[in-house]
């Protein structure tokens, strides 16, 4: 017998989560993904007190053909953490038995970012935008500065779109909480974008620099579009908080994590923002051998 009453299936548990538990947004989306996934490939709703080791052994095996190892092991962390928060409400039994590990199958892929040149084209191909954005600007004006304080600032889309105007001070130094760490990061506006922001705000006054009514998946559908109107190689939003943070660090070697809020020794900047490439053309090589130095000597 299980002490509670409660949703009875893993979808539904899911749904509730944020009731009983504080999760950001972001994260109570995550676990409704995982749950949706897992009970897709069973064909159905899953009740709570079924789980078990084997089911979820084998779906993680299958959903291994198609999935990064790192993504798979995302997914069996979120669903094993739905699994003991039910078993905590006394909706199920917790698991016991060992579950399938997700080994690294393959190198970690190269970290790839825009260059400076390819963000000025993405500036310039919001010029032709049509129609206006839900909160009253023109979406060419709208568009425009969220790509230049996402490129000044290296913030994730979610402090992007949540970012108060009232913490811009007049020199266009800002400092904020990251939603996902709880870390502090500070950076400045650049000119041009503080006299952006002024102009949008005389537009349209709000409490929001960038504010986004709707969902996240239809902010990065439209930025795909915007990416493919800027002629410029296809990537995720991800990849200008990597140009930012790699621009940065091309600047001042080390400054890179330090702009984009991370702990301080975390290798989180060399493993996933910092683009190799783009770094690598500025360091310094190994001196011309003496043959190379001397005309007709070889």
């Amino acid at each position: 017998m299980y002490s509670r009453s409660g949703p009875s299936t893993l979808g539904k548990y899911a749904q509730a989560y944020s009731l009983l538990r504080d999760v950001k947004p972001a994260t109570l989306r995550q676990y409704q993904i995982v749950a949706t996934l897992y009970e897709r490939w069973a064909g159905g709703p899953v009740l709570l007190t079924t789980l078990d080791e084997t089911s979820v052994s084998e779906w993680l095996r299958d959903y291994a053909q198609t999935a990064a190892p790192a993504t798979v092991r995302g997914k069996k962390s979120m669903l094993l953490a739905l699994w003991r928060a039910a078993a905590d409400d006394g909706l199920c039994d917790p698991p016991t038995r060992r579950i399938r590990s997700i080994r690294r199958s393959a190198p970690r892929p190269l970290v790839q970012a825009w260059t400076l040149e390819e963000v000025e084209q993405l500036v310039a191909a919001c010029r032709g935008l049509p129609r206006r954005h839900r909160c009253g600007l023109p979406r060419r004006q709208w568009w425009d500065l969220a790509v230049r304080v996402a490129w000044d600032s290296g913030l994730r889309w979610g402090d992007l779109v949540a970012l108060p105007v009232a913490r811009v001070r007049p020199d266009g130094t800002v400092t904020v909480i990251q939603a996902k760490t709880g870390r502090p990061a500070t950076f400045r506006l650049s000119p041009g974008t503080l006299e952006a922001l002024r102009v949008s705000l005389v537009a349209c006054p709000r409490l929001l620099v960038c504010p986004w009514p709707a969902s996240q998946e239809s902010f990065m559908a439209q930025a795909r579009i915007l990416v493919r109107r800027a002629g410029i190689r296809a990537g995720t939003w991800k990849w200008l908080r990597r140009a930012s943070g790699t621009d940065v660090e091309v600047q001042r070697p080390g400054a890179g994590s330090v702009h984009l809020g991370h702990a301080p020794g975390s290798r989180v900047f060399a493993e996933s923002y910092g683009d190799p490439e783009i770094i690598g053309r500025l360091l310094p090589g190994p001196r011309p051998l003496w043959f190379d130095r001397q005309p007709g000597v070889g």
